[in-house]
Parts: structure tokens; sequence; C-alpha cells
């Protein structure tokens, strides 16, 4: 089992496109997949077409309650958020195992999944921390933009204070290039990025394709609403290079 969070601190850089894509190309080859959504602005939720839970993942870190698990077919299932989670963070501060409470949550139920996929906020705040310590792996989308790519290193930073002080088996499993063209500057930057981290950047990019978009607002996974995209097929070709790496 394994559980991966997936981070940026930068917005729009594809972290729920890709937990919920990269979660069912995972499920569509037979793997038990949990996405959990811990962004209080829930767009992981409404991507699968979750838009008012009743009881949410603020439940289970602020309230001591079980991880409310939605079955959304075909292997994969979804653990939804909602605004409340907005208020997460002071009540997580409160409590002396505040950055622990999502992993001891997890612990019941993780014997039931192959994977489990953190859609993180954009932010490194006291959720997205308790995301890495949960995590044994991340996956970091980055937009071929330059600003994307100078944050990383900011992300890099904070995996390894993590590292040495409260999950010393965490790792990054990789950097993932999303929207990417044929533009020369495009171009250029990942040559930066691939320059820079070597093998730490996926093989697999995710191009620009409009798809993906529809498919969200459509709330459906892009192998639900156009299973030949080129969508689709990145997703499914980084499922693959992670089940092979």
């Amino acid at each position: 089992m394994t559980v991966i969070s997936i981070l940026n601190h930068k917005g729009g850089t594809g972290k729920t496109t890709t937990t919920v894509n990269l979660g069912k190309a995972l499920a569509l080859q037979g793997k038990k997949v949990l996405i959990v959504d811990i962004d209080s602005q829930s767009n992981l939720s409404q991507h699968v077409g979750i838009e008012s839970p009743t009881e949410t993942v603020y439940d289970a870190l602020c309230k001591n309650e079980s991880l409310p698990v939605i079955d959304l077919g075909d292997n994969l299932h979804l653990v939804p958020a909602n605004l409340e989670l907005a208020g997460a963070d002071d009540e997580l501060r409160k409590n002396v195992n505040g950055y622990f409470r999502l992993r001891e949550s997890l612990k019941a139920i993780q014997s039931n999944y192959d994977f489990i996929l953190i859609d993180c906020p954009p932010s490194l705040e006291i959720l997205t921390i308790n995301a890495l310590i949960a995590s044994s792996e991340v996956i970091i989308p980055t937009q071929s933009q330059y600003f994307s790519i100078k944050g990383l290193q900011t992300i890099f930073e904070l995996i390894e204070e993590l590292k040495q002080n409260l999950n010393p088996t965490l790792k990054i499993k990789g950097i993932l290039l999303t929207q990417v063209n044929n533009t020369v500057i495009n171009k250029t930057i990942q040559e930066t990025v691939h320059e820079g981290y070597g093998d730490l950047v996926f093989k697999t990019f995710i191009r620009q394709n409009v798809a993906l978009t529809e498919a969200s607002y459509s709330n459906q996974t892009i192998f639900d609403y156009q299973s030949k995209s080129q969508g689709a097929e990145d997703y499914f070709n980084l499922s693959k290079e992670i089940l092979n790496g």
C-alpha cells in the first residue's frame, strides 16, 4: 500500500486533475484506490460530483470520527471535503497530535487499498504537513512556467525538514510537468527542469488538452469523459510509469 501526496503550494498546477485522473488510471488497472480531499475549496470532491457531503475529512481530523468513504465505482473511493475544512488549521494546532491526525485516521482503512492519493491544499500549512506525515511518497505537479519552477525548491526544503524530524521514509516520487505545449519558452523551461532535477522528473508529461478542463466541468474523470483524448493517454502512461517504477 502506497500513500502519495499530490502537492504544490501554487494554485493551478494540476494537483486536483492529477489526483482524480491518476487515481482513475490506477483503478482501471485493477488497483484499489482511495483519493482524499484535504483542501477546503473541495475541488476534488466537486470534480467527481460530490457537491454537499454530509460527512467529510474534517470530521475525522477535528472530531476524532472515522474517515467517511464514498464508493465512486470501479475500484475508486473518495474521502470528501467541504468549506468547513477552512477552520481545521486552528483546531489542529490546539491538539498535541494535530500534525498526525490524518495518518492516524488512515490507519483504520489503508489496508483496503493499493494506493491512497491525497490532494493537498495550495499552501504549506498544517493540513499539507498532515498529508506529508501520512505519506510515503510525493508527486509535485508543476506547470512549465518560470514562476512554477522557481517554487520547487521551497517544497524540497519542507520535505527534507519533515524527513529529518517527522517522517524519515518520505521521498519524492517525481516532478510532473503539466500543461505542456510546443512553444519555445515552454520547451526551454522543460529542459531547465530536467537539467536541474534529472531522474526526479517523470518521463511522462501532461500535455495541454481542453478535454481535461471539460471533464472537470462535467464532474467526470478524463477516462469517463473522453477516453481517447491526449489527457487520458498521458495519465494512463503516468500510472504505468508509477506501477513500473
